[in-house]
């Protein structure tokens, strides 16, 4: 998906120890890159530090802390940014385990047990850069230049001409993005394609049916029957009719 589509993760690491925080951070750049997920990535040697850093307007949607740090820890930062408000998605990292049950009070995403290993790490970014997605509005280019929109507003999308249609709730628009991009910048299990040239939101969909999808203001959609076996097997296989 090329990155001027792809929604960008603002991630700060945070460490007091050095060799940590160069070898979290490390592999955290190393786990996006290879997944061709756009970030930024600040990182922060303090639990104070980072805290000033977001009071002072720096904004992140991923936090990954250490937990056990001189002074304020990343338990207690992560408890004082809930109580700001703050609802950035956590990833804790720490050689204690016995903290890990902790972690459910700030609802983390995940903890990690020190050191950082690659498998782990990476099943966690990409659960948290899934989760981000699904929330995130998308930016597409149309001709009235960018437009911002919500997955949830868009019922359908199908190849069309030099890019894409979408046909939202409140009236088609066109892009020039492809289908292919406009499916992966959207959470798969809301969104499937019942035809090559057809994305449709489950939704959306009234009934399914052998050679079609009745979608819920009566309008119909062609099913590839290549397709048909995998709706079958989505959350809206119990509309059949």
């Amino acid at each position: 998906m090329p990155e001027h589509l792809s929604p960008q993760l603002q991630i700060a690491v945070c460490d007091d120890e050095p060799t940590d925080l160069r070898q979290a951070a490390g592999l955290t750049r190393e786990i996006m890159a290879a997944e061709a997920l756009p970030c930024s990535l600040s990182c922060y040697d303090s639990a104070s530090a980072l805290l000033t850093a977001i009071q002072n307007g720096a904004q992140f949607q991923l936090l990954l802390l250490d937990v056990m740090m001189d002074g304020m820890d990343g338990m207690a930062l992560a408890a004082a940014l809930r109580a700001l408000g703050d609802g950035s998605a956590i990833i804790f990292f720490s050689s204690n385990r016995e903290m890990a049950l902790r972690g459910y009070e700030v609802s983390a995403a995940r903890y990690l047990a020190k050191p950082l290993q690659q498998p782990q790490l990476r099943e966690a970014l990409l659960y948290c850069y899934k989760t981000f997605c699904e929330k995130k509005e998308l930016l597409l280019p149309t001709e009235k230049g960018q437009s911002k929109l919500s997955p949830s507003d868009i019922i359908y999308a199908e190849s069309w001409e030099r890019g894409s249609r979408l046909q939202l709730t409140s009236g088609p628009i066109e892009t020039p993005a492809r289908l292919s991009e406009l499916a992966a910048m959207l959470p798969e299990r809301s969104f499937t394609f019942c035809h090559r040239t057809i994305l449709v939101n489950l939704a959306f969909v009234k009934h399914l049916r052998p050679r079609e999808i009745e979608l819920a203001d009566g309008k119909t959609i062609p099913v590839s029957k290549y397709r048909i076996s995998t709706l079958k097997k989505s959350p809206l296989s119990y509309l059949r009719s």
